[in-house]
């Protein structure tokens, strides 16, 4: 018996079964992975070894050639069971999600389509010519001849076509990237062979290839990029107050990646000009700044800081000069209004009048717009809180790492008492609601009537401990509860 065909027994008699057993147990393990592999191996298993099989025992062993019709059958049938399991191989190798699985390559969707396409081709061309000994030459002249009657008709389609394999081909952005071209912008979701799909405020633009190909295009990746507020104000507010109470602003806003960067950026005629720089996601910048600018409104007034407002100007005619005058502003004086607030707290009921007049010559009224933080968890209390007018919500992080709300405060409830203990922070967040307005006591102001007032010592001292308990009771407790922190 000749080598050759010891070799090939050997080879079909315990080589396939052999590779049929590692190819079984690849696709176990792939599968409990669930990784898409498992189907191309699979398929390369059942449809493509079985007759690849018999195909080698007839050429090899019985030297059966390939004018038997029957053998040309196989041939074809084992070349479509290779397409079959060529595809699912593609499909498992890459992927045009932007989170591929392990051992996956991300590609663009066309190149995608190509690499299926031109497998399916190749081995097309391949049957008819040399399996089945089909001359494609006059064939290939016809679709010569109708792809230049097609080419003039489809000229744009062509040039969208051919745009696309270059915008992929030089990669000037990815699925994923924020672009800007020609006045228009957006997130780029999808990418094929005639356009580019981009996402701006939740509507789906399509841009063809041909207009993304001539266009100067700037891509801003995925990351959030750096924008910014102007506001202005008088020259009687230090920047050394501004500032700090600017870059305080974006804390607490989810859409906002970045702490607030302040700083002044030119002096006017009549005010000092700000600028706050902070990073946030393109799509949200809208969203993000509208918020900045609505917080703008409450902590002016929060901090008592001057805007400037336009000048306007009375001509006195009959003496014939001009005279400058600004709109004038609105009177913040609310003592009495606060004084007789405090007096209808049960907190105070036992300070003398003296003394809680002087308390409320410390106190002071201060405004919050929506979802801005009051007192924030992690950090030092500054000042006691009492709840005027709106509402608020508790939160706090539980033993499980998860944020909840444990409370919804209403008017007359008090917080921050965690300023009484310089160097403890506060277990807790406060969230203000629609328009919220609060009383602010310097923490000292209530220290000094600890400190004077036994009974009212006790009280406060009791009303910590207290809780501190609804807190420590809050954290433990998995599910959200309402209604503990009182």
């Amino acid at each position: 018996m000749e080598q050759s065909l010891v070799q090939w027994l050997i080879l079909l008699g315990l080589g396939f079964p052999l590779l049929s057993i590692l190819l079984g147990e690849a696709v176990e393990r792939l599968e409990r992975q669930s990784h898409p592999g498992a189907i191309a191996l699979r398929q390369i298993r059942q449809y493509v070894l079985p007759p690849l099989a018999l195909l080698l025992v007839a050429r090899k062993l019985f030297n059966i050639t390939n004018e038997a019709g029957w053998t040309q059958i196989v041939e074809t049938l084992t070349w479509g069971a290779i397409i079959v399991a060529g595809i699912s191989s593609i499909n498992a190798l890459l992927t045009i999600n932007q989170q591929p699985l392990k051992g996956q390559i991300q590609v663009p969707n066309l190149f995608f389509q190509v690499f299926r396409g031109g497998l399916i081709l190749t081995i097309a061309y391949h049957i008819f010519s040399s399996v089945w000994k089909i001359d494609l030459s006059q064939i290939g002249t016809s679709v010569g001849i109708a792809s230049a009657v097609i080419a003039l008709a489809l000229q744009d389609t062509i040039s969208n076509l051919a745009s696309g394999l270059l915008l992929l081909t030089a990669r000037p952005f990815k699925v994923g990237d924020w672009i800007e071209f020609d006045g228009k912008q957006g997130r780029v979701i999808d990418q094929n062979w005639w356009s580019v799909s981009l996402l701006y405020a939740n509507r789906r633009i399509i841009v063809p290839n041909g207009v993304l190909a001539k266009a100067t295009i700037d891509n801003y990746g995925t990351e959030p990029i750096a924008k910014s507020i102007s506001v202005s104000f008088s020259y009687d507010d230090s920047p050394d107050q501004v500032i700090p109470v600017l870059n305080s602003l974006v804390t607490g806003i989810d859409l906002i990646k970045s702490e607030g960067n302040a700083f002044v950026s030119s002096y006017g005629d009549f005010a000092i000009n700000y600028e706050l720089w902070y990073k946030v996601l393109p799509e949200n910048n809208f969203a993000a700044s509208s918020k900045l600018n609505q917080r703008m409104y409450y902590m002016t007034k929060r901090y008592g800081f001057t805007m400037t407002y336009p000048i306007t100007v009375n001509y006195n005619f009959d003496n014939q000069q001009a005279v400058p005058s600004q709109i004038p502003q609105v009177s913040n004086n609310r003592q009495e209004e606060l004084l007789s607030y405090l007096r209808s707290l049960a907190y105070f009921y036992t300070i003398d009048n003296l003394n809680l007049e002087k308390l409320a010559s410390k106190a002071k009224f201060q405004v919050y717009s929506k979802d801005e933080l009051i007192t924030q968890e992690g950090k030092l209390d500054n000042e006691f809180y009492i709840l005027y007018q709106g509402n608020a919500e508790v939160k706090l992080t539980d033993s499980q790492g998860r944020i909840k709300i444990i409370n919804r405060l209403r008017a007359g409830d008090a917080f921050g008492e965690m300023a009484l203990y310089p160097e403890e922070i506060s277990p807790v967040t406060i969230i203000a609601g629609h328009n919220t307005e609060v009383i602010v006591i310097p923490a000292k102001e209530i220290l000094q009537l600890i400190q004077s007032n036994s009974k009212f010592a006790s009280e406060m001292v009791q009303f910590i401990e207290d809780r501190k308990k609804a807190v420590a009771l809050a954290k433990s407790i998995p599910n959200e509860t309402v209604n503990i922190y009182r």
